[in-house]
């Protein structure tokens, strides 16, 4: 007799949602409601899809690997621009390309459908947890949450990361007794590691709060009896660690630049004060991206932003406690994969930082709809209190996904990097030169192949580092400039905000991040000694083209 048929007696059986008596007509009109939600939630997607913005910086950085390396070498690695995501994202998002080219909506094709699947899934989880208007609730958060839909049609591993993580608790809140549910529970939390590293923060906290639990109930015989589902998680991310996350562990610049400029990692303090500071700056933060609660328009006061979040943030904190009290086996299944990226956070293994924490989102969300619950309970079931409530965290979720639906130049990084590129395509002549400096080299090479450029462009090297101050900076430069002198006209590309290249540690040098240091002045200045400006000049965003006529 095996170790699992022998104990599954004794194993806890989850909570079923509990389901709430009610007339034929409420039940249709909630799911009804649902299924609105879920329409809402993917248009909204689509349509930003298909209004088909630049990529971004950090979608470049990953697509210059995506279009130029096969399957084969996406697993081997490196990729270019030391970018790192999981092989099964990458080997999806290479064979949307195979399939569809290398345009932006073949790139952001599998984020989309990893978005509109975690909405899906996420509809029966919040069930499992709350009651179904609370249900409702939190599903309308995460569907219309704009961090939540812009990383849906971004080309990188955010979405993917999020759907993993609602696949996580799918899973646990479908579980069953038995030997054969408790390996098909294993096998299949088993892949998600592939496709989203930070998947290990839920697998680990459902099965820490699952073992515990069966522990204090059942003793070591019913923790035990769970080895079927948690070993196989357990080796696949081994086997993970082994082959790829092993290899990212000496990029100590971006550990510097997490800590200085996002200030991502728990501080290990003796001081609460510290301590304390730190979080409330990390969910002030966190109501705002992931969660979305914020209003996109400019206010005086830095007291004025905190305001317009503090309402989500006593709902989520008293959402946690809440649950803690009363269900402690749903609390800890939530909370511990949030006090595990905490702790990971403060040994600097894991950023605690907007996207990089969006995996949590639905965690958040399901704190914040308990919390909900509990409150309209209190006032036994008042509609009015229940109608603020909803319209409160509504508000800004339905204020934004308005204002970028109209204007989606307000949607998050909206970048001009393909319009400055190609302005200089349609323009371009032939015996012209095209000069790129350092911080747009990643979007000609990748534009270079979706968009078959008529131009092959000269790379402006990064030798700030080897410089000691602007002069010797120009005139290591030199040998590239000269490759222009024989031209008839010369296209400049820059990006006037972008200082720190992949590998850069932050302020280095610190002559390059004087705040009197202008990026990219002093080229365009020497390029006008060659010769005169010309009349075309695009300036989209940060990034800038500019056409001189050189002297012959």
């Amino acid at each position: 007799m095996s170790l699992a048929f022998r104990v599954s007696p004794v194993l806890p059986v989850l909570p079923v949602s509990p389901v709430e008596p009610a007339s034929a007509g409420p039940g249709r009109l909630l799911r009804a409601l649902t299924w609105a939600v879920l329409a809402a939630g993917a248009l909204l997607r689509v349509f930003h899809l298909v209004d088909n913005r630049s990529l971004w910086r950090d979608e470049l950085y990953l697509a210059v690997s995506l279009v130029r390396m096969g399957f084969g070498e996406l697993a081997a690695g490196p990729l270019a621009y030391e970018q790192k995501a999981p092989l099964g994202f990458l080997w999806a998002e290479r064979l949307a390309v195979e399939l569809l080219g290398k345009g932006e909506l073949a790139l952001r094709l599998f984020p989309l459908l990893c978005g509109v699947a975690a909405l899906g899934l996420f509809a029966p989880v919040a069930r499992h947890f709350l009651r179904p208007w609370a249900a409702l609730l939190a599903l309308a958060l995460l569907a219309l949450a704009g961090p939540a839909v812009y990383h849906a049609v971004e080309a990188k591993q955010y979405s993917t990361e999020l759907l993993a993580s609602v696949l996580g608790l799918w899973l646990y809140a479908r579980q069953r007794r038995g030997r054969l549910p408790l390996w098909a529970w294993g096998l299949w939390g088993a892949l998600l590691p592939w496709f989203s590293y930070s998947s290990v923060f839920v697998l680990a906290g459902v099965a820490g709060a699952v073992g515990l639990g069966a522990l204090r109930e059942g003793g070591w015989r019913a923790a035990l009896g769970y080895a079927p589902a948690f070993l196989p998680w357990l080796a696949s991310f081994a086997a993970v660690y082994l082959l790829y996350l092993g290899r990212y562990q000496d990029s100590g610049w971006l550990t510097v630049f997490f800590e200085k400029y996002c200030r991502a990692y728990l501080p290990l303090s003796f001081s609460p004060g510290v301590i304390a500071q730190w979080l409330f700056e990390k969910a002030n933060e966190l109501a705002k991206n992931p969660l979305g609660q914020y209003f996109k328009f400019t206010v005086a006061s830095p007291t004025a932003f905190v305001a317009l979040r503090l309402f989500p943030l006593v709902l989520l904190v008293a959402g946690m406690l809440l649950m803690a009290k009363n269900n402690f086996r749903n609390f800890s299944v939530l909370a511990f994969p949030v006090l595990l990226t905490l702790l990971a956070s403060a040994l600097k293994f894991y950023p605690f930082y907007e996207r990089l924490v969006l995996f949590l989102a639905p965690v958040f969300i399901l704190f914040i709809g308990y919390s909900a619950q509990k409150i309209v309970g209190f006032f036994s079931g008042n509609k009015a209190v229940k109608a603020v409530l909803v319209a409160l965290l509504m508000a800004p979720l339905l204020y934004n996904a308005t204002r970028e639906v109209l204007y989606p130049e307000h949607f998050l990084n909206h970048q001009k990097n393909r319009e400055s590129l190609l302005f200089i395509n349609e323009h371009y002549k032939e015996g012209d030169a095209v000069y790129i400096y350092w911080n747009m080299w990643h979007a000609y090479l990748y534009y270079k192949e979706a968009y078959n450029l008529k131009y092959t462009a000269i790379e402006g090297q990064d030798l700030k580092t080897s410089s000691a101050n602007h002069a010797e900076y120009l005139k290591n430069l030199d040998p590239g400039i000269q490759k222009i002198k024989d031209k008839d006209r010369l296209w400049f590309l820059y990006d006037s905000y972008l200082r720190i290249n992949i590998g850069d540690y932050v302020d280095q040098p610190t002559w390059y991040h004087h705040k009197d240091y202008v990026v990219g002045e002093g080229l365009e200045k020497t390029f006008s000694g060659l010769g005169q400006r010309a009349g075309e000049r695009y300036k989209g965003g940060d990034t800038v083209v500019s056409l001189f006529q050189l002297a012959q």
